[in-house]
């Protein structure tokens, strides 16, 4: 049995405004780790995560994230 990847390639598009919250770039190709900090297999809401912590240089987070969800 092999071992699984340590990221997950993967490519994110935003519209609609967003692109602004990512440094006015629409797509961008990431690679995200295949599992969060504390061992459990990556999902949707730790790719949020994520692309605040690592993709986003706009400060305003409260416009792509509120109470932690999608807006």
């Amino acid at each position: 049995m092999s071992n699984p990847p340590d990221t997950i390639d993967l490519q994110v598009e935003f519209t609609g405004g967003l692109e602004m919250l990512f440094s006015d770039q629409r797509k961008h190709r990431i690679s995200l780790p295949s599992k969060t900090p504390d061992g459990q297999p990556s999902n949707v809401a730790f790719l949020i995560h994520w692309l605040c912590e690592n993709l986003m240089k706009d400060p305003r987070r409260d416009m792509f994230v509120l109470e932690g969800s999608v807006y």
